[in-house]
């Protein structure tokens, strides 16, 4: 369960819904990596977290099991998270390359024990907002040599920490539970994590940054994290790492896609 923070909405994480709405991912994300560099915050889109809402059957699945965090009992808004890898220097967003544990990589790619499952996407991959219907990008005051010391974990260390943070068993904890609805129970209620949010409080560990402090229990979940960068600011900036961010909602009820027609 999430607690109660007491504090204030952070006004620095922006609602953008009514503008982009009706426009692909890409241009949020172009227009959400410009606004962060503009602002001086992101360190060029380094280590920026990407949540993604989604409206395909793993993600809904992501979305209502993480209701048992929830007050309301509703789903959550969010089922995936990503570390944004590099710095956004070109001219298309789409080719921003990304680091995340995904339970349908986009790429094809398959989620090597030896990595750790981490695999290497792109932002692109999250462009169609009919699939992926809730976006947001957060960015973490941090110094170049911060943002460095978190980008070292997700580049380079998948495997510092394995016996706490061990992506590829729970990656297949969450696939059983997908595949085997209704029988496995929410792996929420276990003690496992939801492996994409679990990768990037990992890497930010780096810089000894709890990223969940409404958590009652080490359990992430991208519930955690959005509630942590909307309900935790004072928080985070006591630390001097405030969160700045921008987010678009075109499915908060979370309902599940029409599969695609075949053939």
């Amino acid at each position: 369960m999430i607690r109660n923070s007491g504090q204030a909405r952070n006004a620095d994480v922006v609602d953008w819904t009514e503008d982009y709405a009706g426009k692909d991912n890409n241009a949020f994300f172009a227009s959400a990596l410009a606004a962060l560099k503009k602002a001086k915050v992101g360190n060029g889109g380094l280590m920026t977290i990407g949540l993604v809402g989604q409206r395909d059957l793993p993600g809904v699945t992501l979305r209502r099991a993480q209701a048992a965090l929830r007050w309301d009992l509703r789903p959550s808004l969010w089922s995936h998270a990503f570390l944004v890898a590099d710095k956004a220097t070109g001219d298309d967003v789409a080719d921003v390359p990304l680091r995340e544990v995904t339970l349908h990589s986009r790429t094809g790619e398959f989620p090597e024990p030896a990595y750790n499952a981490v695999t290497i996407g792109r932002l692109g991959l999250y462009g169609k907002p009919d699939v992926d219907a809730n976006v947001a990008l957060l960015a973490i005051k941090m110094t170049e040599e911060q943002a460095a010391e978190v980008a070292a974990r997700a580049i380079d260390d998948p495997n510092l920490d394995r016996q706490r943070y061990d992506f590829w068993e729970t990656l297949g904890v969450w696939a059983g539970y997908l595949w085997a609805s209704g029988v496995r129970p929410n792996p929420l209620r276990e003690g496992f994590p939801i492996f994409s949010s679990a990768f990037v409080e990992y890497c930010f560990e780096a810089i000894r940054l709890d990223l969940s402090p409404g958590a009652s229990e080490r359990n992430s979940a991208p519930e955690h994290i959005w509630n942590g960068a909307v309900w935790w600011q004072d928080t985070f900036s006591e630390f001097d790492h405030p969160i700045v961010g921008y987010y678009c909602l075109r499915d908060p009820g979370c309902s599940l896609r029409d599969p695609e027609p075949r053939g």
